[in-house]
């Protein structure tokens, strides 16, 4: 009896925890971007410049969400 009520608040905080993601999901579907020409050239050009790289599979391999953090700090 024990394992199967572990089982249901397992069940019950998944339940939550994909309300609260489809939650998040639809705000992010309202954002709206601003348009492309509102943004300056050079910054285009980085953008594209780094989907051609990682297109190719040049891109940054962190092994802890602290190394991307420390990697974005300097």
């Amino acid at each position: 009896m024990e394992n199967s009520f572990k089982g249901h608040d397992i069940e019950m905080m998944f339940t939550k925890i994909i309300g609260k993601l489809e939650r998040i999901e639809e705000k992010l579907d309202e954002s709206n971007y601003p348009p492309e020409e509102t943004l300056k050239s050079d910054f285009i050009e980085r953008v594209k410049t780094a989907e051609k790289e990682i297109s190719k599979g040049k891109c940054l391999d962190f092994e802890s969400m602290d190394d991307f953090l420390k990697s974005v700090e300097k």
